[in-house]
């Protein structure tokens, strides 16, 4: 009689186990399958990862430390390389390969095409990867498209920070200017002003609006020195 009775309580546990076991796993995987679904959905409502390049001026960043400008234009299907020294352009067309989030880039006057495959983007900085896997850096700086995007190049700034500091302290005489684009996605530039390993001034400005501060930190206007 007792094994009989120890036999069914046996079977009764079994069976109360295995039902909660049951309940336990389904209410796991219905947890795990929600969470999923959130996580998914915010990500896709969010905006917060992009494929393609949105049109508008880019600020590129190289491996080397080589700082360009890139104008992308979807309806027109171009991408203009911009030199920030000269202005000076060049310009490819592109295919965009939604699926791999892949562009091909055809240069003018080029023999084969250039990939550039998105890594990361969310609209106002973005990684692509080159033909060697090197990692390219972008920072968005502008919706206006490239005819109407106004801005001193580098040149021109180191000509403007002489005049200022001509007007300034009388005399550039054996000091040279140069400019650099910073690489922060700013769109600023700065221009070191050197007479041999010697720093006289140094100017950070806008390079939009030439406007900024000095190495005195009082603010400058390199505009009013524009040709």
């Amino acid at each position: 009689m007792k094994c009989r009775f120890r036999k069914l309580i046996a079977f009764i546990l079994v069976i109360i186990l295995g039902a909660a076991a049951a309940v336990t796993g389904f209410a796991v995987s219905a947890a795990s399958g929600t969470t999923v679904t959130d996580r998914a959905s915010t990500e896709k409502g969010s905006g917060v990862t992009r494929s393609s390049l949105r049109d508008g001026i880019w600020q590129v960043l190289y491996k080397t430390g080589v700082t360009k400008l890139l104008a992308i234009d979807t309806r027109s299907l171009t991408a203009t390389l911009i030199d920030p020294d000269t202005g000076s352009k060049r310009t490819a067309s592109f295919d965009y390969i939604e699926e791999l989030e892949l562009y091909k880039l055809r240069p003018e006057q080029a023999d084969a095409a250039l990939n550039r495959r998105v890594i990361e983007n969310n609209g106002n900085t973005a990684a692509v990867s080159d033909e060697n896997g090197d990692i390219i850096s972008l920072f968005y700086l502008d919706s206006t498209a490239q005819e109407d995007f106004h801005y001193y190049n580098l040149n021109q700034l180191s000509d403007m920070a002489r005049l200022c500091f001509e007007k300034e302290y009388g005399n550039s005489k054996g000091i040279s200017f140069s400019s650099t684009m910073n690489a922060d996605g700013s769109f600023f530039a700065t221009i070191n002003g050197m007479k041999g390993d010697q720093k006289e001034i140094t100017y950070t400005v806008d390079m939009q609006t030439g406007r900024g501060t000095d190495s005195h930190y009082e603010t400058v206007d390199l505009s009013k020195y524009a040709k």
